[in-house]
């Protein structure tokens, strides 16, 4: 059993005497916007059941809607933490807890799906500029996921070139394939080969480039490629 002196020695991850500096603003109306994958403030103010000047004036204010971020908190099991003080490096999954709302077609009537969640989602980015940037989600089943050679816990697609291509993000040790690395923090995807002589190339137009393991970053390495035409 806990005592007063006990828990008042402790230290814990954020003071219990101190307000902490929650994020607010901007800031958190863009996290929300990533968060649910939504295309503009407005849909997001839909989505939540707010109006687009509430939105304008978290803006303005650089406020924080405390009461909406326990209910998302309540409603999709995203951590507090995540939406209070989020850096923005991993991006939950709010369909985690979900059940889907879309009338379907079984036995001769129409019903609506109550599932315990809906199909496991695939991150898709963008490189832009050099920037790893997140765009959206797709769902996709287990025997795609098995398919494809990755793992939706760690690998994700990036959209290169009009096609999605699959990143298992374990293949970090180059032998001879497509990989996304960066230089400098300057993110791309290119055919890399470590050689006998025990250096990796980069190969580019017939021509290759030696790698400078100091300033480059193996990300993982290109299992499948979903091509559009």
């Amino acid at each position: 059993m806990q005592t007063f002196s006990k828990v008042n020695n402790a230290k814990f991850r954020i003071p219990l005497s101190t307000i902490p500096t929650y994020d607010g603003g901007r800031t958190l109306v863009d996290r929300l916007v990533r968060l649910f994958g939504v295309k503009n403030r407005l849909e997001l103010a839909t989505l939540l059941g707010i109006t687009s000047g509430t939105i304008a004036t978290w803006q303005t204010r650089n406020s924080t809607p405390y009461e909406l971020l326990i209910r998302i908190h309540l409603a999709t099991g995203v951590p507090m933490e995540y939406l209070c003080f989020s850096s923005e490096d991993d991006i939950p999954d709010v369909m985690k807890f979900a059940k889907s709302k879309v009338p379907e077609y079984k036995d001769g009537s129409v019903t609506v799906a109550a599932e315990n969640h809906l199909l496991p989602a695939v991150k898709i980015f963008a490189i832009e500029n050099g920037v790893l940037a997140f765009e959206s989600k797709f769902s996709v089943d287990n025997s795609f996921i098995k398919y494809f050679g990755i793992s939706l816990e760690n690998d994700f697609a990036v959209r290169d070139s009009g096609h999605i291509k699959f990143i298992n993000s374990n293949e970090k040790v180059v032998t001879k394939g497509s990989y996304l690395f960066s230089v400098n923090n300057n993110y791309q995807i290119g055919e890399l080969r470590q050689l006998p002589d025990g250096q990796t190339y980069f190969y580019d137009e017939g021509e290759k480039y030696q790698i400078n393991e100091e300033t480059t970053k193996i990300h993982g390495k290109v299992v499948s490629i979903l091509e559009s035409i």
